[in-house]
């Protein structure tokens, strides 16, 4: 029998230990101490998997308990991940210097927490096995700065939820480093988001992803708006261009997929353009949605609520759509209707009692299930329902999911 993995939690509030132990004790020990001199005794005859490490905390705070763990060779390899209530990026980017491998701010988004305690746990591990190895070691710590750089050209979360208020985002790379992104620009009168998902996962599809997000960064900036008819032919002609300068045609049908949407509120209308991407919009109590002036009927529904699917074109975002003219499609919402933007990992992922790839359909099922509760509470019904699926397989590929309630 495996035994379970151990987290210590150190903050000097007792609330918050309780919370921590309650969401994690059914998969690993939770261990609590209220303060940085308690937490360094216990270390001194225990090693944990992972330290989650607050840093305002009296006499001692988190960043000198940092310093001594770092200190220490026994112990300057466990993964800290700092919890804050600071805004302050000093703060951050000192426990970052010092060696903390993440942060996460308060009041803590237990889901977020999950996903970087096991990105944690993984990267210890692969540590583990390559620390015999120097030169392979470097690499993997060049692949976590790469992933903080990655995260770091990401749109800010705290912009992201002022701009959608209620809204989620799932946001799990396979690897380290990952190939799907999002991407959020607010002008007066309308809103855009765009989710992509680059080709393939790991190292080649985050490279992707910075080429994408650098242009889109550079058709935007001084205030100019992104048009849905123009997006991804942009994007199309400047990864051919970028992708293809030479006689080497391995890269030639690197691109990505997409969803873009730009939302303009007053008119209550959605310009939306995919690239073998669909948007998804549910709303309650309607049968019918009406897009470029005709009612669409539901794809899927229930006694309360009714679920649609758009779908976009059958281009990707590359070579092959360099002068491919994309549709706009025009869907005309109402006051509470949410919408949700995919990548194919969430319904590529294997699980299930046959191992088979989770379906479009039973994806859409459990979107419609959950919708009877808020949209900024499905965030966390969709991560467990998807770990459950998974069980004990490997994560198949990038997976981000984003929900946005209108």
């Amino acid at each position: 029998m495996d035994t379970k993995k151990t987290i210590l939690s150190v903050d000097d509030s007792p609330i918050n230990n309780k919370l921590i132990e309650a969401y994690f004790r059914r998969d690993y020990e939770v261990i609590s101490k209220e303060s940085g001199q308690q937490a360094l005794a216990w270390l001194e005859d225990n090693i944990p998997d992972v330290i989650l490490l607050d840093i305002m905390m009296p006499i001692m705070d988190g960043i000198e308990v940092l310093e001594r763990i770092q200190a220490n060779d026994r112990l300057k390899e466990i993964p800290v991940i700092m919890v804050t209530a600071k805004t302050e990026m000093e703060s951050i980017k000192a426990t970052l210097n010092l060696g903390a491998q993440d942060y996460v701010k308060k009041p803590i988004d237990f889901t977020e927490l999950q996903t970087k305690v096991l990105i944690a746990f993984q990267i210890n591990e692969q540590k583990q096995e390559i620390s015999k190895y120097k030169s392979y070691y470097d690499i993997h710590q060049g692949m976590i700065h790469a992933q903080r750089i990655q995260r770091s050209i990401l749109p800010d979360a705290e912009h992201f939820r002022r701009l959608y208020p209620k809204s989620f985002i799932i946001n799990l790379p396979k690897h380290v480093v990952g190939g799907d992104f999002y991407w959020i620009q607010q002008n007066f009168h309308k809103n855009s988001i765009g989710v992509f998902d680059c080709t393939g996962h790991g190292v080649p599809a985050a490279m992707l992803t910075v080429m994408g997000q650098m242009e889109l960064h550079t058709l935007s900036q001084n205030g100019n708006e992104i048009q849905a008819e123009q997006i991804f032919p942009l994007l199309s002609r400047k990864f051919s261009k970028l992708l293809n300068t030479s006689a080497d045609t391995y890269t030639q049908y690197d691109g990505m997929d997409g969803i873009f949407c730009s939302i303009y509120p007053q008119e209550q209308l959605i310009e939306f353009v995919g690239a073998k991407r669909s948007l998804v919009l549910i709303r309650e109590n309607n049968s019918q949605l009406i897009v470029n002036n005709e009612d669409t009927e539901a794809k899927l529904s229930n006694e309360q609520f009714s679920l649609f699917e758009i779908a976009g074109d059958r281009n990707s975002i590359g070579k092959e759509s360099e002068f491919v003219e994309f549709t706009v499609n025009k869907i005309k919402f109402s006051s509470g209707d949410r919408i949700f933007l995919y990548s194919d990992g969430i319904t590529d992922q294997l699980g299930g009692d046959q191992q088979k790839r989770l379906k479009r359909k039973q994806f859409f099922e459990k979107l419609l299930e959950i919708q009877t509760k808020s949209i900024n509470l499905q965030k966390s019904d969709i991560f467990t329902w998807l770990e459950k699926w998974k069980s004990n397989n490997e994560q198949t590929d990038d997976i981000l999911v984003v929900g946005i309630e209108l």
